[in-house]
């Protein structure tokens, strides 16, 4: 029952994404129509998927049913939370429980919102209206299809997190058992301070939308190719379905595309020749070519963006230079490596049978790790965590599994207690630092929330877009936090650090907007180069640009203000 709901939301969330990018080519854009649509046929393929695959039966472990409820307390603590209204002495605002959350937030509500306004397909970006949207938005296109039909933003978000992270928690344990479970969900290295980069579960699970989806879908592939590969029987029709939601992961996230079909391909040559013919000509493989070729195509803008990809040995030793590498070690990853090292030692004493097997498959997950220390895929080092997440949960997936398949023999009650009570031990002392991580971070919320907006900013902003058109494109401050994102409003450029982030070269637009903001000569040239149809003048632009003021303040028609929130237009014709 719990594995079937897994797989079927899985796929139903790829299947209703892949949906509403079709139908949404179709219709020119989302609307209540295609949003019902997709939800229905993603739902129906979706549960038809899950009810084709044979479940694990094997009954919960009392370890396995704590890490559930834990994380699950911990997710919901976090989920609801993402964007809580809070009182405040100077009005209430709109708040979330981890800073790191503070920019990330803002982004991926104005996709959602822009993309449920009916946005042209494909759509602009929102961050970057002179472009192309080439971000993997796949979960929040599926987000903006609830949105659509009027569900509200907090439920929707809070829904789908707490349903990710259970169906992760499933299939973890379906790959690994508890220490699958734990690897991801607890893992944390030893210093508090650092709490939000050390902790998976804060600093991608509770941040990146991307990854909600990702995992899961990641680790369906990976378990039924291990099924497959492994001579195990997988119907046509269920690898045929596979071969679709493989093909659409790029729009989801593309790293972990990337990352999962290396690890794929990898488990099919750890079986045989024919087993990495079966993976290369088999019909997951032909179905999924196509969707991902032209998908990464498009995510890549023509592989231009592939040039982001560079070589740095160690990035995050050499990020951490006043450490030593006993510090280091001990910073990032506490004592799980060495608990790994360990259990790893016992596990082969136990299984001298299949030391061969082990250390072949420990090899070559090491070889991915060091690859993902050492090939980076952004421009921002520290993405490349969602890279190296695979090949560390992995790791220990392989203690769980072997762990599973011995006490699942015939083995007496004493020798099975001793491996029960190892494996409580083992994960405690792994992962205690992560667990006390995430203990720490719901913590007096009130005191730690971080203010996104106010509600005062947000009642005036939409008093001064309420009259101007849906597919205006403003000139604004490039604020993580601007007031224009929680309406879903598109502007010539967003936050720097993700137009950076995304390998997006803005240094021209960057300028242009600079030289129109401050009015500077040369802003009307720049205001034409840029194809923006409106000046957003609010708080932040007078932080940003000076209150004093503008040319084009005389110059252009103001047509709506609100308590210090301006819109001009540069074409009085915009909207007519």
């Amino acid at each position: 029952m719990m594995t079937a709901f897994a797989l079927t939301f899985t796929a139903h969330s790829v299947f209703a994404i892949g949906w509403a990018l079709i139908l949404g080519l179709l219709a020119g854009g989302i609307s209540p129509l295609v949003s019902i649509g997709a939800l229905t046929l993603g739902y129906w393929q979706g549960r038809g998927f899950a009810r084709r695959l044979e479940a694990d039966s094997r009954s919960w472990s009392a370890l396995e049913i704590s890490i559930l409820f834990f994380t699950m307390f911990a997710a919901w603590k976090h989920f609801a939370w993402l964007m809580p209204l809070m009182p405040n002495p100077n009005g209430s605002t709109l708040t979330t429980l981890s800073a790191t959350n503070y920019g990330d937030l803002p982004f991926h509500l104005s996709l959602i919102r822009f993309l449920a306004s009916g946005a042209d397909f494909m759509p602009l970006n929102p961050i970057f209206a002179t472009e192309t949207l080439r971000y993997p938005f796949g979960v929040d296109l599926y987000g903006a299809l609830w949105e659509c039909l009027g569900i509200q933003t907090a439920g929707h978000l809070l829904l789908y997190g707490m349903a990710a992270t259970l169906a992760t928690l499933i299939l973890l344990r379906e790959l690994g058992g508890a220490w699958a479970m734990a690897a991801f969900f607890f893992g944390g290295g030893a210093v508090i301070e650092l709490v939000d980069w050390k902790s998976l579960f804060l600093s991608v699970w509770i941040t990146q939308r991307g990854f909600l989806l990702a995992l899961p879908l990641g680790l369906t592939l990976l378990l039924y190719c291990r099924r497959q590969v492994g001579r195990r029987f997988v119907p046509t029709s269920t690898l045929r379905s596979m071969g679709w939601m493989w093909g659409l992961f790029p729009i989801i996230h593309a790293h972990s595309f990337l990352m999962v079909s290396l690890l794929m391909l990898f488990r099919s040559a750890l079986e045989s020749r024919e087993a990495v013919r079966s993976f290369f000509m088999g019909p997951a493989l032909r179905r999924a070519f196509i969707p991902a070729t032209v998908l990464i195509f498009h995510t890549s803008a023509g592989f231009e963006k592939a040039g982001v990809m560079h070589l740095q040995w160690m990035w995050t030793l050499s990020a951490q230079a006043s450490l030593s590498p006993w510090q280091w070690i001990l910073v990032n990853f506490g004592s799980g490596l060495s608990v790994f090292l360990i259990a790893i030692g016992l596990l082969v004493s136990m299984r001298r049978a299949r030391v061969s097997e082990i250390s072949i498959e420990l090899l070559g997950l090491l070889a991915f790790w060091f690859l993902g220390l050492t090939v980076m895929l952004a421009p921002w080092d520290w993405d490349n965590i969602k890279v190296l997440i695979w090949p560390w949960v992995l790791m220990f997936a392989v203690i769980g599994r072997e762990l599973r398949d011995e006490t699942s023999g015939e083995i007496s009650v004493g020798r099975r207690r001793s491996i029960q009570l190892a494996t409580w031990i083992g994960i405690g002392l792994a992962f205690f630092p992560g667990v006390e991580a995430m203990l720490s971070s719901w913590a007096s919320p009130k005191d730690r929330s971080a203010v996104v907006w106010t509600l005062e900013d947000i009642s005036n902003a939409e008093g001064a877009l309420i009259s101007v058109p849906k597919n205006a494109v403003f000139a604004a401050a490039t604020t993580p936090n601007h007031v224009l994102a929680y309406f879903g409003r598109p502007r010539v450029a967003g936050y720097e650090g993700h137009l950076w982030s995304h390998a997006i070269r803005s240094d021209q637009v960057i300028s242009d907007l600079h030289a129109l903001m401050n009015g500077t000569e040369g802003w009307v040239e720049a205001a034409r180069r840029l194809k923006v149809t409106h000046i957003y003048w609010g708080p932040d632009e007078r932080a940003r640009f000076g209150s004093g003021p503008k040319p084009w303040q005389t110059q252009l028609t103001k047509v709506s203000s609100s308590n210090g929130h301006e819109v001009y237009a540069l074409r009085p014709s915009v909207g007519e």
